[in-house]
């Protein structure tokens, strides 16, 4: 192979020689003049070698890096004939030219493609010198194109599965009713996760039973069959699409989001009696009881230092039921860190009775909810299964909104999700095909 016909696989061309190559060695830059192949040119009607050359059309295309030189330039002279079949002049069909975005070649469509389900579309417009809008468009092209081929990998294993909800965008109520109304609804996006794989199995729109519905239609028959353990939060929409279309899941309500609503409770408390020193003066307690402390009050004694322990020894000197709230979060700690069933359900058993003795409204109220969960809890504590990969999969999300300054559009930011965080990129789609032809 000589040097101008690898240059032209490099680059992803068919059917044309290079006419001219100039390399501008300051800038990395390179200009290619290139022509198309006469004897290569068929009508793109009836596919019929072209009778005679009516014209050159000369046209200026993006094309792939290529070693150290980052923007390519490609001069293109396409060739416009006559056709004997159709009776008519028609331009001759080059392929690897993009069917959408006609000012670049299908492997540099590709290139940049793979290159923002890493980065942001600015990010890969700053590398490749062109406009970031068309690098978004480019993008939102290749990502619709590709959910037509997502199929998720063969024999996965979905016994283990997870639901969990991410903020999509905080939008005005324009069903405001009355003067104390929300002014502004959170809207979010439910996302399906393997904690196994690590990754969105699918997504919909929304936080309800429609949007788990919709998630769990991309599982087969079989496939809901299979599922032995499912881990969401105390989310009562997502429990009863997973009874109805997961019938021999066991449903299990993990220990992240159980310390959650224990440390909103302990919250509760500590507000209350904040009032109360405020209102008394006594500014010890009122000290010890700031906002910015609440994290400290609320921490387990392994994760204090030892100045931490003495003030908090102090505080419980000096306010009972502040001291009674965190020997209930404690409690409720060592009963999470039970290995079995049997002892979880002694240990709790007397934090009940420590918090009926308490008498705090607060843990009151969370002692109903926590029996009402009791039995999925317990499947916590036989499985271990827990909803922190999909959390931690919340967060990667969150930053790409960040990364991207917010999405408008729900279906953009679906995909993306998917593209990230999920099976909707090349690694799992073979798009190899795209770098010469993205003919659908």
């Amino acid at each position: 192979m000589d040097f101008q016909n690898a240059i032209i696989e490099f680059l992803g061309l068919q059917d044309v020689v290079i006419e001219e190559i100039n390399f501008h060695h300051e800038s990395r830059k390179v200009r290619l003049i290139v022509r198309q192949k006469r004897e290569e040119c068929f009508c793109g009607q009836c596919g019929v070698q072209f009778d005679s050359v009516k014209e050159w059309h000369k046209k200026e295309l993006r094309a792939p890096p290529m070693g150290v030189f980052s923007d390519i330039k490609l001069i293109f002279y396409q060739l416009r004939g006559n056709c004997e079949s159709c009776n008519r002049s028609e331009v001759a069909e080059a392929r690897w030219i993009h069917p959408e975005f006609r000012s670049m070649t299908c492997g540099f469509s590709e290139v940049a493609g793979r290159l923002m389900e890493e980065i942001t579309c600015e990010a890969v417009s700053r590398i490749l010198h062109t406009d970031s809008m068309t690098m978004w468009r480019v993008d939102q092209w290749r990502m619709e194109q590709m959910e037509k081929r997502l199929v998720l990998p063969e024999n996965i294993d979905v016994r283990f599965l997870a639901a969990d909800e991410v903020h999509f965008r905080t939008v005005e109520n324009e069903n405001r009713k009355g003067l104390f109304a929300k002014r502004f609804v959170p809207e979010f996006v439910t996302n399906l996760v393997s904690p196994r794989y690590g990754k969105v199995l699918a997504n919909a729109y929304g936080r309800d039973s429609v949007s788990l519905e919709e998630c769990l239609l991309k599982l087969s028959p079989d496939q809901l069959l299979s599922v032995e353990k499912f881990a969401v939060d105390m989310h009562e929409p997502f429990m009863a699409v997973i009874r109805t279309e997961c019938p021999n899941a066991e449903i299990c309500v993990d220990r992240f989001h159980l310390v959650q609503k224990v440390n909103e409770a302990f919250d509760k408390v500590r507000r209350i009696e904040f009032k109360k020193a405020r209102d008394s003066g006594d500014k010890l307690v009122e000290d010890m009881l700031e906002p910015h402390r609440r994290f400290i009050l609320m921490a387990r004694d392994a994760d204090l230092s030892r100045k931490e322990k003495k003030l908090l020894d102090k505080l419980r000197n000096a306010n009972k039921e502040i001291h009674v709230a965190m020997l209930l979060v404690e409690y409720f700690h060592r009963a999470l860190d039970k290995a079995n069933v049997l002892s979880f359900r002694k240990a709790l058993r007397a934090w009940y009775l420590l918090v009926r003795e308490s008498k705090l409204e607060p843990f009151l109220k969370l002692a109903k909810t926590v029996r009402r969960y009791r039995r999925q809890i317990e499947a916590y504590i036989k499985s271990g299964l827990t909803t922190a990969v999909a959390e931690g999969l919340n967060n990667k999300i969150n930053t790409v909104r960040k990364m991207d300054y917010g999405y408008s559009s729900k279906q953009s930011f679906l995909r993306k999700i998917l593209q990230r965080c999920g099976f909707l990129n090349h690694q799992y789609i073979n798009t190899d095909d795209l770098f010469y032809c993205a003919t659908p």
